[in-house]
């Protein structure tokens, strides 16, 4: 017996095979050891990516003459078509003589004598000669707003691109010595049969919204709501609210659109801030001399620069965020908003420049803060005399107004003020606030 084996010893045995030895108790953290350095050589250092190296832009090649020739023919039948559907008014003819209103306004100061004599007003003087387009001003004003002159100069051409392909890769460069570049603009019916209009115009640069705009407004030239002749025949207070209408164009622009593009004698664009500030110089300053014209700012003849805006350029302003309208910033101020208004507004070169039609030579900015000389004898006209206002303005309260102390709003002057202080200058307040542009501080920052 002692011999036999049972299975149940047996059973046992292989299970005690099967199973893991015991595991060693763990040593104390005292008594663990150490990891042992590894000796494997060291990894190379990652290189740090260096930035690639932005191509040089490809300079700009102007058209040869053939292509120069055809530019300008497709220029002057883009204006025949235009005329066709409505958009264009080839041979406008002006409701005033710019010669009146030189001799009203020195009629009343002399310091417009010697102002109007250093400066041709190109808007206005000479005969016309420009087509009305308004289709093509509109548009202009609805793709530079909220962007920088430049980048609305770039974006127009793009999309002046789509439908003349013709037309150089590149712009010219801002520069005086380079010929300026007469191109042609579609009509109203060419945006709206543009093939895959939405993706064309976006791939131009337009936000989404500005594609509405623009396309909303080729809508109005094409289905008759908007006409030239008929806007053109249109008294100033029915063209403004005709404008203002129109989505992404606000009471500014169509201000300036009744003064650059439509030659209208009496606007005064309350809401533009260079105006106001240059009221206030004027009325304030001693009437006794007349405003110097500074050597310093005496500039060189700019196809880019506008004598409206001094022709300089500044940042573009801040967009508000809230309005109405996508893409758009203003600094009207006539409902005291310093932020703007829901129309997308502004003042200055961008907004000028988008405009079109309005690009002017600078020959001279007058500066009414230089020394002032000692002419007035010299001048023939009227005795300056300060307007009164229902509020009592002094040229106390303008030199303050300058100095910081401004209204309500952020704004120098509030349209009732700008109409009681240029009353005596109707019916021709385009042509001097015109000038009042060209009297900012010779930067551009009015």
């Amino acid at each position: 017996m002692s011999g036999r084996v049972t299975r149940s010893a047996t059973r046992a045995q292989a299970t005690s095979e099967q199973l893991p030895p015991p595991a060693s108790p763990s040593p104390s953290p005292s008594k663990r050891p150490r990891p042992t350095p590894s000796r494997s050589a060291p990894s190379t250092p990652k290189r740090k990516k260096l930035a690639p190296t932005p191509a040089a832009e490809s300079p700009y090649v102007p058209p040869t003459p053939n292509t120069q020739r055809e530019i300008e023919a497709e220029a002057h039948h883009a204006d025949e078509e235009g005329e066709k559907e409505g958009a264009v008014l080839l041979h406008p003819e002006l409701r005033f003589r710019y010669e009146d209103a030189k001799a009203h306004l020195i009629a009343l100061d002399k310091r417009w004598a010697k102002v109007m004599n250093a400066m041709p007003c190109k808007p206005f003087e000479g005969e016309q000669k420009e087509p009305f387009n308004p289709f093509r001003t509109l548009v202009s004003s609805i793709l530079g707003a909220q962007i920088s002159w430049l980048a609305a100069r770039a974006i127009q051409h793009k999309f002046c691109r789509l439908f003349f392909p013709h037309l150089p890769e590149k712009l010219p460069p801002p520069d005086p010595s380079t010929p300026k570049l007469e191109t042609p603009f579609p009509t109203p019916r060419q945006v709206l049969d543009l093939p895959d209009r939405f993706a064309s115009l976006r791939g131009a640069g337009l936000s989404g919204r500005k594609v509405e705009y623009a396309v909303e407004l080729a809508e109005r030239f094409s289905d008759g709501r908007l006409d030239a002749k008929k806007l053109w025949g249109m008294e100033d207070e029915e063209l403004v609210e005709t404008l203002i209408a129109i989505r992404g164009v606000g009471p500014w622009t169509a201000h300036m659109c009744l003064i650059f593009a439509m030659k209208r004698a009496d606007i005064l664009p309350v809401g533009d801030l260079g105006i106001q500030k240059n009221l206030c110089r004027w009325f304030s300053h001693d009437p006794s001399f007349v405003p110097a014209i500074h050597p310093a700012k005496l500039a060189p003849a700019s196809p880019t620069k506008l004598a409206s805006s001094s022709g300089a350029v500044h940042p573009p302003p801040t967009p508000r965020k809230g309005g109405d309208n996508e893409g758009e910033t203003t600094e009207f101020a006539s409902a005291a908003q310093p932020g703007g208004d829901k129309q997308g507004e502004g003042h200055g070169l961008g907004k000028l420049a988008a405009l079109g039609a309005v690009e002017v030579e600078q020959e001279q900015v007058i500066d009414l803060e230089a020394p002032p000389k000692k002419e007035q004898d010299e001048i023939e006209g009227g005795r300056f005399e300060f307007p009164e206002t229902s509020n009592g303005l002094t040229p106390g309260v303008l030199k303050a107004r300058l100095g910081g102390k401004k209204l309500k709003g952020n704004i120098y002057l509030s349209p009732k003020e700008m109409e009681e202080l240029t009353a005596a200058w109707r019916p021709y307040r385009s042509v001097a606030c015109w000038y009042l542009w060209s009297l900012a501080d010779g930067d551009g920052d009015p």
